[in-house]
């Protein structure tokens, strides 16, 4: 059974900007090998689009105390997101991080995510992004939740 973390919100509004905050956080805390995939990345950081003001989508798995946690930043689109989850269940992730839209309508991400691995899995938590037009306050806005979904696998990984 794994555990669920939704970092929901509306189109645009940062999802993946917060989990490639998450991220950079939590592989301060995980050990060195991890899987990442579609960009490049170094120690601590991930690739930002080419006017440095949000995330390019990503997934990654690492371990943290024993624990498989996964990061699934795109999540617009059910069928895709889906098949990611799937790949994550497959490969023994216990938590799994992923984005969807705000909607709990019928073929939205989030519907898909209750109808299809509930109640075999279980949704631990939700996070609602934080957002602003200020173009400079972007990543800063996200900061509390980050912390908070930082301490939810903190707890979760014990």
């Amino acid at each position: 059974m794994a555990k669920f973390i939704l970092i929901r919100g509306y189109e645009n509004s940062g999802k993946t900007a917060t989990a490639g905050l998450v991220y950079c956080e939590l592989i301060k805390i995980a050990q060195k090998e991890h899987i990442f995939n579609f960009i490049q990345v170094n120690e601590n950081s991930i690739k930002l689009n080419d006017s440095n003001d949000s995330f390019i989508d990503f997934t990654a798995i690492m371990t943290i105390n024993t624990k498989q946690v996964g990061i699934i930043s795109a999540g617009d689109i059910p069928t895709d997101l889906e098949n990611l989850i799937n790949l994550f269940l497959s490969k023994s992730v216990d938590i799994i991080i992923c984005c969807t839209r705000s909607r709990n309508v019928i073929g939205s991400s989030y519907r898909m995510i209750q109808e299809k691995f509930l109640p075999a899995n279980e949704i631990v938590k939700e996070f609602w992004v934080s957002y602003t037009l200020i173009k400079k306050e972007i990543f800063t806005v996200k900061e509390a939740s980050v912390m908070e979904i930082i301490n939810q696998i903190n707890s979760l990984t014990r």
